[in-house]
């Protein structure tokens, strides 16, 4: 059964929105490539990653046709972090689940080289223009646009359940999310 074609979009438009306003989403579990890694557990969290989950959380309450039941980071290591997050759609009154996966490198160059490791079979290159203008997370954090922007997509499901991977890059920063929405 396909999905109707007003549901798909707003479901897209809100996944989307989202990983504008923070900047980035995605989370690909099929990937081998390994993160950047701490020399310590107790290694302090990368600032400018720390800023940017910041912002993006930021922009997410701040959305006033969106309720947020859940919201959890947790640190990979010193420069990535997990984002598990549940909001309820008051407008479509569909639920979206999402798992968002978060990396910094030292280098936009470093970023790209992970980026284009990664296995992305089933993903379309959606844009390589940056949409997010000031409001977005990376902007709030940088107070510029990305040079370097890629999103890469996958969307999938039914009437019942819409799932969207997204992988993008902001610079220096990797997003990797999977976005579930449920009527």
């Amino acid at each position: 059964m396909q999905f109707k074609p007003i549901t798909a979009i707003i479901v897209l438009l809100l996944v989307v929105a989202s990983l504008l306003v923070a900047g980035c989403t995605t989370s690909n579990t099929s990937t081998t490539n390994q993160t950047p890694s701490a020399t310590s557990s107790e290694a302090a969290h990368n600032t400018t990653l720390e800023k940017y989950l910041t912002a993006f959380k930021a922009n997410w309450y701040a959305d006033k046709n969106v309720s947020i039941k859940a919201w959890e980071v947790s640190w990979i290591n010193s420069t990535s972090a997990k984002l598990e997050r549940t909001a309820l759609n008051k407008t479509t009154n569909y639920t979206v689940n999402g798992v968002t996966t978060y990396i910094i490198f030292p280098t936009t160059q470093e970023a790209t080289q992970y980026l284009n490791a990664m296995t992305k079979t089933n993903y379309s290159l959606a844009s390589t223009i940056y949409t997010g203008g000031t409001t977005g997370a990376y902007y709030n954090v940088t107070s510029h646009a990305p040079t370097v922007y890629k999103d890469y997509s996958w969307d999938e499901g039914n009437q019942l359940e819409y799932k969207l991977h997204d992988i993008q890059q902001f610079d220096n920063i990797v997003v990797v999310s999977t976005g579930k929405a449920l009527s």
